[in-house]
């Protein structure tokens, strides 16, 4: 009986996954010109790029507002992220910091389209930066293994601040973030540079708040996300 329970409960959640992957395709966009990694969408291909919103985990209320964009060329796949927040946060300062206790951006790349390995970067409003290679045998949270010795080795990113960091008493606008990652730190990639309508699978989650507080809120492009890779989208490379 228990098995059966056990079998019935992996089906529900694969089919779970299956409905919130439906239809989710990003067409990410070739420009010719290298971007400067600046934290600002000044570039003409972030006027082309869709910008697509957020939606918060478990059908809450979002608490703050966040879109996303992305584009490539042949040597980076970059994502620009502006982010509303009230009260904007960072503590920590070090490189593969578990930036995911407070407030961060994250990126979830699965470019072999194979949902038990995957990479996964974070950034805090402070630019630091966490960046995982992620073994995940059962494609949800339950065992995970992370290769903490891997770095993306000539990864960019820079943060805007439209506020103040850490200081509770004023009202803040927001942070943006922009990214360049390098195409060839990510080997396992049936092609790199991509070819025109080649498929990766992908999300991006924020944390908003911070657990130590209490006001921690996830919000992705398709919930659950984080360590659940059967949700992914598909990032769909065009020329």
């Amino acid at each position: 009986m228990g098995k059966t329970l056990a079998i019935i409960i992996a089906l529900t959640f694969v089919c779970m996954n299956m409905v919130y992957a439906q239809g989710k395709d990003y067409h990410c966009l070739f420009t010719n010109n290298a971007l400067i990694i600046d934290g600002k969408a000044n570039e003409k291909i972030w006027e082309k790029a869709v910008s697509v919103d957020f939606v918060a985990h478990e059908n809450e209320p979002l608490k703050a507002k966040s879109w996303f964009k992305a584009s490539w060329d042949n040597d980076y796949l970059y994502f620009f992220f502006w982010l509303q927040d009230k009260d904007i946060i960072g503590k920590m300062t070090q490189r593969d910091d578990h930036l995911w206790h407070e407030e961060v951006m994250e990126i979830f790349l699965d470019v072999d389209c194979n949902p038990k390995t995957y990479y996964e970067f974070e950034w805090n409003p402070l630019n630091t930066l966490l960046d995982l290679y992620v073994l995940n045998p059962n494609c949800t949270r339950d065992v995970i293994r992370q290769w903490w010795s891997w770095d993306c080795e000539g990864i960019k990113s820079a943060v805007q601040v439209k506020g103040t960091l850490n200081n509770a008493e004023d009202i803040d606008e927001g942070w943006s973030l922009e990214v360049a990652i390098p195409l060839t730190e990510l080997q396992s990639a049936k092609n790199i540079p991509p070819k025109a309508n080649d498929i990766w699978r992908f999300d991006v989650t924020r944390r908003e708040g911070t657990e130590k507080q209490g006001t921690l809120q996830k919000s992705s492009w398709l919930p659950p996300s984080t360590h659940f890779p059967l949700s992914y989208g598909n990032l769909i490379f065009k020329k």
